[in-house]
C-alpha cells in the first residue's frame, strides 16, 4: 500500500500490536511503518490524515539528509570519498587523497570490511576525545565502548558510555560535540538547563550541531 505526499510515493505497512497508542516511523528509504492497537480503535487512514504535518516535516528532513554509505561512496571525518576496490590478499582499508581504498580477496562483503574499519577508527578517536573532555570537566566514565546502534551516543546510569561505531563518518566538530555531550551526561543525566549550560561552555553552537547531526544516516 502507498500514499502520495509532495509528489513522493510513500509505501507503508501496518502492524497490529498490544499497544494503547498508535506509532508512525518513516525510514530513510521513505517507507512508513504504522503500529496500531489490536482492538481496531484506530484506522491507518485516520492516523495518516491526523499526522500529515508530521509526515511533511519528516519528508523534508529526509530530502536534506546525508547518506553516509551508498555502495560507491562513503563519508569519513565529514568528507565524501569514492570507494576503490583493489585485489590483495592482505585485507585492509587505506584513506588516500581522493579515495578510500579497500584491499580485499575472497567473498567478504566490502560493506563489512568498511564497517570494521570505521569501528576501529571511531574507537581510537573517541577514546582520545573522551580523555580530553574528561580532563576539562573532571568527569570520568566507567567505560567507553562502540556499538552498532541507531543513536550516535548513549550514557547509562552505570556511567558507561557507548558511541555509534560509524561516528567517524561525521565531521570532527560534530563528533567532538557528541563525545562532550555524553561526558556531561555523567553529571546531568537529563537535558536540563544545567546540562545545556555546561554543553554551551564547550560548544556555543550546540543547537546548530544537534540539527546537523539529525541529517546523517547509514
Amino acid at each position: 500500500m502507498f500514499l502520495k505526499i509532495r509528489g513522493k510515493e510513500i509505501y507503508y505497512k501496518i502492524k497490529y500490536k498490544k499497544v494503547r497508542h498508535a506509532y508512525l516511523k518513516l525510514n530513510p528509504n521513505y517507507q512508513l511503518e504504522i503500529t496500531l492497537p489490536k482492538d481496531g480503535s484506530l484506522k491507518a487512514e485516520e492516523l495518516i490524515k491526523e499526522k500529515e504535518k508530521w509526515l511533511l516535516r519528516k519528508i523534508r528532513e529526509l530530502e536534506n539528509s546525508v547518506k553516509l554509505f551508498d555502495g560507491e561512496t562513503i563519508y569519513y571525518k565529514g568528507r565524501r570519498y569514492k570507494i576503490k576496490v583493489i585485489k590483495d590478499r592482505n585485507q585492509r582499508v587505506r584513506v588516500s587523497k581522493n579515495f578510500i581504498e579497500v584491499y580485499k580477496f575472497g567473498k567478504k562483503k566490502i560493506e563489512n570490511i568498511l564497517r570494521e574499519f570505521l569501528a576501529d577508527e571511531t574507537l581510537e578517536y573517541v577514546l582520545e576525545k573522551t580523555r580530553e573532555f574528561s580532563n576539562k570537566t573532571k568527569l570520568i566514565p566507567k567505560s567507553v565502548s562502540i556499538k552498532n546502534m541507531k543513536s550516535f551516543g548513549h550514557c547509562t546510569r552505570e556511567r558507561k558510555i557507548f558511541f555509534n561505531s560509524k561516528l567517524i563518518c561525521l565531521p570532527k566538530r560534530i563528533i567532538d560535540y557528541v563525545v562532550c555531550h555524553e561526558i556531561i551526561h555523567l553529571q546531568h543525566f537529563n537535558h536540563s538547563k544545567r546540562f545545556k549550560s555546561k554543553v554551551r561552555k564547550f560548544f556555543p553552537e550546540y543547537k546548530k550541531l544537534e540539527k546537523e547531526l539529525k541529517k546523517y544516516h547509514w
